[in-house]
């Protein structure tokens, strides 16, 4: 087993779509899954408003995101964990700047995202669009 490189890392989070966004609900932890993107600075993902995720990031902003694959004997695989901050986005252009970050990443029309951005803006309390601030992160690789 090795460490990935910082280069590795943005490369293989650049290569997937689908992570696991990890937070704590009081004394437990819970996890679901998000389609992401990151500019290397921040990871943007949502959730679904009101549910059981937006409710522990606002009690708890620290958070932890993973991304991994493996083959299916598992003596191949790729992991890399990220930490950090997470914070519901509500200014325009914040939202902005994360959707073209995300929209690029997932092949979307960038046309799109103005109308999601005011979707997003004019119903902030029932959005979830988040950026974390990533504080940390690291990778471990088996078998390449």
């Amino acid at each position: 087993m090795r460490s990935l490189s910082k280069g590795e890392i943005k490369e293989f989070l650049d290569e997937w779509t689908w992570g696991t966004l990890i937070v704590l609900d009081n004394d437990k932890p819970y996890a679901i899954e998000v389609t992401y993107a990151t500019d290397g600075v921040f990871v943007y993902c949502s959730s679904m408003p009101g549910g059981r995720m937006s409710q522990c990031i606002k009690n708890n902003a620290n958070v932890s995101f993973k991304v991994c694959d493996a083959s299916k004997d598992t003596s191949k695989f790729r992991a890399v964990l990220v930490e950090g901050c997470v914070e519901k986005l509500t200014q325009r252009a914040e939202i902005v700047k994360g959707l073209q970050v995300l929209y690029r990443k997932m092949g979307l029309p960038e046309s799109r995202i103005e109308q999601r951005a005011d979707q997003l803006t004019l119903k902030a309390e029932h959005a979830s669009f988040y950026r974390i601030t990533v504080k940390d992160w690291g990778g471990r690789a088996m078998g390449d």
